[in-house]
């Protein structure tokens, strides 16, 4: 269903791959709506649902709830799915669950935040949206306003997120299975000046020095989530370590950036645009989604289902 991607062909192939070399029995079904009493594995994306349903992940979790129904259980589940961006719903998750956040501000109408007291500068987020798009710094609410008014963000989104500013020039991706961190890796953003630090803005990737003084602290926010599987995203205000992180973000499913230590200049988002490299990203990814998942099948297989 929907378009072709290699991550999610990874993910539902390593899938395939674990239940080979475990010797478990299996299935591949393309019909889901009539499976009963069954275990599901499956790669929900935004390219899975039709492209009229603006709130793709209310129609991964209404796909999922449903299979649940039918006396399955599915994986990822439907409340792991309920976070798979859904900033609206992951905030107010967050704040539920003492999570440590920057301030989020959820609002309905232009008209409702035009009532409103911001603090600038702030951050304006879409709603359902990954990889750095949709973000915007603006210092003035009129400036913001004009951009409401004037630009296609409410014809994409439900409702206007506005959030806390952090005056960062670099964040923290950390994947986390059960209770072991299984991948970091830092984004940098070169310039004095602030964007968004994914690596399509120029920022650039940092597998060293794990930030070991607030170990504890992040596996105590990820056990407050009850996943199997997640990945945060992580930052400290001003780039000072010492102090308290905030979670900026969270995802069940994600898209990992495989480890490796360049020995030239050739940098981590070129070698994203090489398909015949020696050693291809392509190739690098599903290698590493294949251990990652193999890990993820083993946790919930022990944890949900033996």
């Amino acid at each position: 269903v929907g378009k072709f991607g290699n991550e999610i062909f990874s993910w539902d192939l390593s899938a395939i791959n674990y239940h080979i070399k475990n010797k478990i029995n299996f299935r591949i079904v393309f019909n889901y709506n009539n499976i009963i009493n069954s275990i599901i594995y499956w790669s929900p994306s935004k390219g899975f649902v039709s492209s009229k349903h603006k709130n793709y992940t209310q129609e991964l979790f209404r796909i999922a709830k449903n299979l649940e129904n039918n006396n399955n259980r599915i994986f990822p589940s439907s409340k792991e799915i309920i976070l798979y961006e859904n900033k609206s719903f992951m905030h107010k998750f967050f704040s539920k669950n003492n999570i440590n956040s920057p301030v989020t501000m959820i609002f309905k109408s232009i008209s409702e935040l035009e009532n409103s007291t911001l603090n600038f500068p702030i951050i304006l987020k879409g709603e359902f949206s990954s990889g750095s798009s949709d973000i915007y710094r603006f210092n003035d609410k009129n400036s913001l306003l004009n951009f409401l008014k004037n630009n296609s963000y409410l014809d994409s989104f439900d409702n206007i997120l506005i959030q806390e500013f952090l005056d960062i020039r670099m964040d923290l991706r950390v994947t986390i299975i059960k209770d072991e961190v299984v991948l970091f890796y830092w984004r940098k953003n070169p310039s004095n000046e602030w964007k968004p630090t994914a690596s399509s803005y120029g920022s650039y990737i940092d597998f060293n020095e794990y930030p070991k003084k607030w170990k504890k602290f992040i596996i105590e926010e990820f056990k407050k989530t009850n996943m199997p599987m997640g990945a945060f995203d992580i930052a400290w205000d001003k780039d000072d370590l010492s102090k308290k992180p905030y979670i900026l973000e969270f995802s069940p499913r994600f898209s990992p950036n495989p480890p490796i230590n360049f020995k030239s200049k050739f940098s981590y988002g070129n070698w994203k645009k090489y398909l015949f490299a020696r050693n291809p990203y392509w190739k690098a990814q599903a290698d590493f989604i294949d251990k990652l998942n193999s890990k993820y099948i083993t946790c919930i297989r022990a944890d949900y289902i033996n």
